[in-house]
């Protein structure tokens, strides 16, 4: 089937630029503007949906192409990266603005006008990220454009102080890092402004070693800063996605920050210079890529545990979970760039596992922030020291936080066990040869259990627990369907993912295929196999299942090892005869349970906070 994959990614743009268009000419009918958005991005999203499997599954690989547009042309490439990142894109666009429809309603005092305006050129700006093919004119307007819609998203709220102070720092930061990346054309000789990555790498190969450092220091710097590498992360991340409107924290997170991951990965694999004079280290890359991510893992991990706002929270969380992403592509560029030929192909699963990841904090991520905003749109707070019991209220939006929750944290069968599993063994399995390896993957195992102590704190400050009985002054009730269903869609992926990650594997195989010049495919033929062969030639085979892959295999194992464990207590609770009776709580010695003396967010885990705080982010009481 022939497919015209420019057509259709311009008639997307153009279903995107239109909605921007017409939302000030029915900004009065408000329910109408909801719709209308909604409408105009799902039909764009599905779109560029059905191209980006066409691009993966059944296109040839794609080049480069020059488009003309009257006085300027712009190189653009679709292929099988690009065509993953845009459907991440698309489809939580489309669960956003289906979410946004009824969330948007508890803005009374706000105009909807601007929020409908920035938010299809906020995902036309990250749809052009990823497909503009050059670092200059291509990418300054479709970084501006995502930069600016999005900075008027994050200050709709515009008549809070704090509001308007975190979308100032985001938008001056975004910035920086756009000029950082825009230099890189600039030092290297022979490249015009408006030339594509082939032949800003035909050049740079040209150069001297220092420049080449240079070149790829200022990506880092700038494509770090997008994704929230620590340290930068922290200058800016937090503030402005904990006071965003929900649907778009869900974006920023969940989709945004991985447009950095992108660069990173666009840079670091494709961009790679060739030449007799031009000796890249690409193992000191590689550590250096993996150190910045277990810093940014453990670091932003343990900042978030320390927070009593629930969104800043999942803030600093999303911090800690771009550090795996990032310490797994270093990884693999470490590995498959070493001299040990041994170990070469687990660089290819460490970055698999990376963009698996991707995909799974995408949903899972977004599920939270939604999820947050549910308790925000309910309550009217998201103080989790205010919060609490939430469950007998919202017992649907609580299974829904429950399963974000358990994804997150890595425990199987969700999905975020299948992509940490996948990056923390390959890193434990390579340390036979790089001892450094097998640490950073200790610690990245470590801090999964840190998440789990987040979304335990999370989960129970805001759902169980008690708190809202004394401290939210309004009516608490389940959000209505139109935002439970945005959710469920997303519930439905964490378990899917989870149970099915062999399925996910293919694709992101098939997207590297249909991705040619990278380095991890160079680095591949070296071993005389596909990256197929060498990925499904890495399993870890469980005992008595030897036919089937780990993938499928950890998750059944442990599935049956839950199941074992919950019959053999039953068993043993049945041995006993005994019999059940409902008395009043142990309240420590207090007679009554009430807002004084119930336990508060900010005291769970307080030695281990206090133990850390050497790690910043810090929340004085």
């Amino acid at each position: 089937m022939n497919v015209d994959i420019y057509g259709n990614l311009f008639a997307a743009f153009i279903l995107l630029f239109i909605s921007a268009a017409c939302a000030p000419f029915v900004a009065i009918k408000r329910k109408l503007l909801s719709w209308l958005n909604a409408v105009f991005v799902s039909l764009a999203s599905i779109i560029v949906l059905y191209t980006s499997y066409q691009i993966i599954f059944e296109a040839p690989p794609q080049a480069s192409r020059l488009i003309n547009f009257g006085l300027f042309s712009i190189y653009f490439l679709v292929d099988g990266l690009s065509a993953f990142f845009l459907s991440v894109i698309a489809f939580m666009s489309i669960v956003s603005a289906l979410y946004s429809i009824k969330y948007m309603e508890h803005y009374k005092d706000y105009s909807l006008t601007s929020y409908y305006v920035n938010y299809p050129l906020f995902v036309l700006g990250m749809m052009g990220i990823v497909t503009v093919d050059d670092l200059s004119l291509g990418f300054t307007i479709s970084w501006q454009l995502m930069t600016i819609a999005s900075f008027f998203l994050i200050r709709f709220e515009k008549n809070d102080v704090k509001v308007k102070k975190g979308a100032n720092k985001y938008l001056v930061l975004m910035e920086l890092a756009w000029l950082f990346i825009v230099i890189v054309p600039f030092l290297i000789p022979n490249v015009s402004f408006g030339d594509s990555l082939h032949s800003i790498t035909f050049n740079l190969a040209k150069t001297s070693q220092g420049w080449v450092y240079a070149v790829f220091g200022l990506l880092l710097l700038g494509f770090g800063f997008k994704a929230g590498i620590f340290p930068f992360g922290q200058l800016w991340l937090p503030d402005a996605h904990s006071v965003a409107p929900s649907p778009i924290s869900a974006m920023l997170s969940g989709v945004m920050i991985k447009t950095g991951v992108y660069g990173i990965l666009r840079s670091f694999f494709w961009m790679v210079p060739h030449g007799d004079g031009v000796h890249v280290d690409w193992t000191f890359w590689g550590m250096l890529l993996a150190s910045f991510g277990v810093a940014t893992l453990f670091i932003g991990t343990v900042q978030s545990m320390k927070q009593n706002d629930a969104k800043r929270l999942l803030a600093y969380s999303s911090i800690g979970q771009i550090g795996y992403i990032v310490f797994a592509i270093g990884a693999g560029i470490f590995i498959f760039n070493s001299t040990n030929g041994a170990v070469k192909f687990f660089g290819a699963v460490a970055v698999i596992g990376a963009v698996y990841h991707v995909l799974n904090h995408a949903i899972f991520k977004g599920l939270l922030f939604l999820s947050s905003g549910s308790i925000l749109y309910a309550t009217g707070t998201k103080d989790l020291n205010k919060l609490g019991g939430l469950l007998k209220f919202m017992p649907v939006s609580a299974l829904f936080a429950g399963i974000a929750s358990l994804a997150i944290s890595g425990v199987p069968p969700f999905s975020g066990f299948a992509s940490k599993w996948t990056i923390i063994s390959t890193a434990v399995l390579a340390g036979k040869a790089y001892l450094f390896l097998a640490i950073f993957g200790i610690i990245a195992l470590f801090t999964s259990a840190i998440t789990l102590s987040c979304y335990v704190k999370f989960f129970g400050m805001a759902f169980t627990s008690t708190g809202s009985e004394w401290d939210v002054k309004k009516s608490i009730h389940e959000v209505s369907i139109g935002m439970l269903f945005p959710k469920f869609l997303l519930a439905v992926l964490c378990l899917v993912q989870g149970l099915f990650p062999i399925m996910y594997y293919k694709l992101i195989i098939a997207m590297f295929e249909k991705s040619k010049g990278s380095v991890l495919e160079v680095a591949v033929m070296e071993t005389g196999k596909t990256i197929r062969e060498v990925t499904f030639g890495v399993q870890v085979w469980s005992p008595g299942i030897e036919s089937v892959p780990s993938a499928i295999a950890v998750p059944i194992v442990v599935l049956l090892l839950i199941a074992v464990a919950v019959a053999f207590g039953y068993a043993v609770k049945s041995s006993g005869k005994t019999s059940e009776r409902t008395v009043p709580a142990w309240l420590g010695g207090y007679h009554d349970l009430h807002n004084v003396t119930r336990y508060k967010n900010r005291s769970m885990f307080a030695a281990f906070k206090n133990a850390l705080r050497w790690t910043g982010g810090n929340v004085e009481e």
